[in-house]
């Protein structure tokens, strides 16, 4: 199972570039409360993008903080004795039409610092984050986070969806 470890943010969503990083690896439960729009449940989009590059936004541009170009997480986990690096960012469209700039790093530390093993395309390495988790983004919200206002998601799907859940979270 994946444990998070160090959550770094840069003009994500209600987020700018002054953000210190969240350090996990000396907490053992936490909670994370305040008011409304205060970015919460921000926090868990980041690592969400970071690692399935899927949020509650309609598009990663969304997600890039208002009157900025650009949005990046860095997001370091273990996984049993194993640290994990994953970076994602995205760069606004220079043209109305136009499309952003997507980028995936998927790193593994070594005793030397991280080391890439980032795949060919941006697909093939979140395939290869989704192998390393054993998990999916579905998966994750169906049981390790509950997503504000889809709280019961679990409980209305099929029943072929539950027991897929399910079958994944036990492997």
């Amino acid at each position: 199972y994946m444990i998070p470890v160090k959550l770094t943010m840069r003009n994500f969503m209600p987020y700018r570039d002054n953000v210190p990083p969240l350090y996990f690896n000396s907490l053992h439960t936490a909670s994370i409360w305040g008011d409304n729009g205060n970015g919460k449940s921000a926090i868990i989009d980041a690592m969400t993008w970071a690692l399935w590059g899927k949020t509650r936004a309609k598009s990663d541009d969304e997600l890039i903080h208002l009157g900025e170009n650009e949005t990046e997480v860095e997001f370091d986990f273990d996984i049993g004795q194993q640290t994990y690096r994953v970076i994602r960012k995205h760069t606004r469209p220079k043209t109305r039409r136009g499309s952003g700039q997507s980028g995936l790093e998927f790193q593994i530390s070594t005793g030397d610092g991280f080391r890439p093993i980032t795949g060919n395309t941006i697909r093939e390495t979140e395939q290869k984050i989704k192998d390393t988790l054993h998990m999916d983004y579905e998966t994750f919200v169906n049981s390790a986070f509950l997503r504000q206002g889809h709280a019961d998601e679990f409980t209305v799907s099929s029943p072929a969806k539950r027991k897929q859940v399910l079958a994944d979270i036990l492997d």
